[in-house]
């Protein structure tokens, strides 16, 4: 009965770090600072993202007022921002997609805390 308990959690977290956020399935088997790791790095790369589009938005942002009002703005913007900053959104996509797969991986290998992975 306990190693069907063990599997089921074992599969649980794998789902959980597939499919919602790299680290909650070590969470959920009791791994924290392998959550705290996974969970860290995707959490500090997409803010890097994040302060990098800011950034750029706020420098090519027009000064002129009714330049502000063409709706097309959004669009030659985010064509711009991606120019200027496309090996870095390249290898930050790399990154993210790499600390994902290795939580999944993690989660399935190292299963519940003080186990390894458990057929079944």
């Amino acid at each position: 009965m306990k190693g069907r308990t063990t599997a089921r959690d074992s599969r649980r977290g794998l789902l959980l770090s597939a499919l919602v956020f790299p680290g909650l399935g070590q969470l959920v088997t009791g791994h924290p600072w392998r959550a705290l790791a996974f969970a860290g790095s995707s959490v500090a790369l997409l803010v890097a993202v994040v302060r990098r589009v800011i950034r750029e938005t706020d420098r090519l942002m027009p000064d002129d007022p009714v330049a502000i009002l063409d709706p097309a703005l959004p669009f030659r913007l985010a064509v711009e921002v991606h120019r200027a900053n496309a090996s870095f959104f390249l290898w930050a996509t790399v990154g993210i997609v790499a600390i994902w797969l290795a939580s999944i991986a993690d989660a399935w290998l190292c299963g519940p805390a003080g186990e390894g992975r458990v057929e079944g």
